[in-house]
């Protein structure tokens, strides 16, 4: 096992300890390494090193973790006999901080929302319906961004890089979505924007997606490979990506019919290309996740 190649500390615990029937004293002292590492890249945080070095040199300097651990390395894996079994010895507590702070940014985005839709329904001031549509711009990039910079029992948490890649799409879908709702207010030359701004964000998904690499922690990769049902998308990344583009092609044609149907036959009719869009989008999904002939294909397999 390189340290060159972690980055992260709680990746690297798991990595090491994988393979290990993790009694009560091993995972003991796996919190005990895991807070002594921490510690560590505190320390040298303070001096200036960036989050990423930090690590890398804290694990470089704890030396070699299976000699910490004790030769244990040869005890087979005790997988638990159901999921929720291995959930729980896997389990990691979100942090306080980041659940009080997820749901204040989710009342404010509720809030900023239903004063957009006032200010539209009322007529009002198009400088009000832009505060509060900047307000929502920025909750939707803060909690992208500040969620997937989450552990969670199932995930490492995603590089700062990349959950801003994902922070700024989300962001600017919104601000799509809101520009070309503001076209009542503000005028058509709204819509072309928005609807500049929303191909944006799709462009933005489509290629952070198909990047996307494994953030799936051992335990559930193991629980996974154990699993009988076949997840199309997981194992296919090119139904993956394909699937991400005739979304992104349905939501855009739904949004562009909703608001010609707008402004042709009214508000009472255009919610439905909307609803239009979303069982189209259930077909799809359904077509891509349960192909023709699988049943008998995986039938055949099992034979």
């Amino acid at each position: 096992m390189s340290h060159a190649e972690y980055t992260n500390i709680h990746r690297y615990l798991d990595e090491a300890f994988t393979g290990l029937e993790m009694t009560a004293d091993l995972q003991d002292l796996k919190e005990e390494i895991r807070s002594n590492l921490a510690a560590r890249v505190a320390e040298l945080q303070t001096d200036g090193t960036s989050a990423e070095q930090a690590a890398a040199t804290a694990i470089e300097e704890l030396g070699d973790v299976q000699e910490i651990i004790g030769g244990e390395s040869e005890v087979p894996v005790s997988v638990p006999a159901t999921h929720a079994g291995a959930f729980a010895l896997n389990k990691v507590t979100p942090r306080s901080g980041f659940v009080i702070g997820a749901v204040l940014l989710s009342l404010v985005a509720v809030a900023a929302l239903l004063w957009f839709a006032l200010v539209l329904v009322s007529g009002g001031s198009a400088a009000a319906a832009v505060l509060s549509t900047v307000v929502l711009w920025l909750t939707a990039g803060i909690l992208t961004t500040w969620s997937l910079r989450q552990e969670t029992s199932q995930n490492y948490p995603v590089p700062r890089r990349r959950a801003l890649g994902y922070g700024a799409s989300s962001a600017a879908a919104v601000a799509g979505l809101t520009l070309m709702a503001m076209v009542s207010t503000a005028g058509m030359g709204l819509v072309v924007a928005g609807a500049f701004v929303l191909l944006g964000s799709v462009v933005g998904f489509i290629k952070l997606g198909i990047s996307q690499t494994n953030r799936k922690k051992p335990w559930i990769r193991a629980v996974q490979r154990d699993y009988q049902a076949m997840d199309r998308f997981s194992q296919d990344p090119v139904a993956a990506a394909r699937f991400g583009i005739y979304t992104a092609v349905i939501w855009i044609i739904a949004l562009a019919l909703f608001v010609l149907l707008s402004f042709t036959v009214g508000f009472a009719f255009s919610w439905l290309a909307l609803l239009g869009g979303l069982v189209v989008f259930m077909v799809v999904l359904a077509r891509m996740l349960f192909p023709a002939g699988e049943g008998a294909a995986q039938q055949t397999k099992q034979k």
